[in-house]
């Protein structure tokens, strides 16, 4: 029932990005205090009114002990501040997919995923030119807990 909903607030998202066009495209380095591994990442974000934005992003985290965990994350920034610093809250769903090696005969790998919520804050950098750094904390609230650090860059795309 959870990856149902997961997936119907996915494809609300998407269809709600269709009907506006994108307004950053990025990238970023993560830092997962679960995982306790570096990572890498992809975001967009797409204006839906003055001070909201969706904000759909994927992270890979580099293997750590055999684990590698994926997530896919749907967010809406609420921005507090728009005034050469830009300041948002944030929240949604995040999707984490974590797979796991065994190197011992008597324990096989396997995979698990679990959907939770993220609360975080953000913040975007105006450096007068065609891209924005920006600096993101979230904690994702699930089986898998985790306090995400995201640093990158934000593309304009108009």
């Amino acid at each position: 029932m959870k990856k149902l909903f997961f997936l119907a607030s996915v494809v609300l998202c998407l269809l709600a990005a269709h009907s506006v066009s994108a307004q950053k495209i990025g990238g970023f380095l993560a830092y997962g205090s679960e995982i306790e591994s570096l990572g890498i990442g992809v975001n967009g974000e797409f204006n839906v009114a003055q001070k909201l934005t969706i904000s759909p992003s994927f992270v890979f985290y580099f293997p750590n002990n055999d684990v590698t965990w994926l997530e896919l994350n749907g967010n809406l920034n609420y921005y507090l501040l728009r005034e050469g610093i830009d300041f948002y809250g944030l929240a949604g769903l995040n999707l984490a997919i974590l797979s796991y090696a065994s190197n011992s005969p008597y324990y096989e790998g396997g995979s698990n995923s679990e959907i939770g919520l993220n609360l975080g804050f953000g913040v975007n950098f105006d450096v007068g030119q065609s891209f924005k750094p920006f600096a993101e904390m979230k904690y994702t609230i699930s089986d898998f807990d985790q306090l995400g650090i995201f640093f990158g860059l934000k593309f304009n795309l108009k």
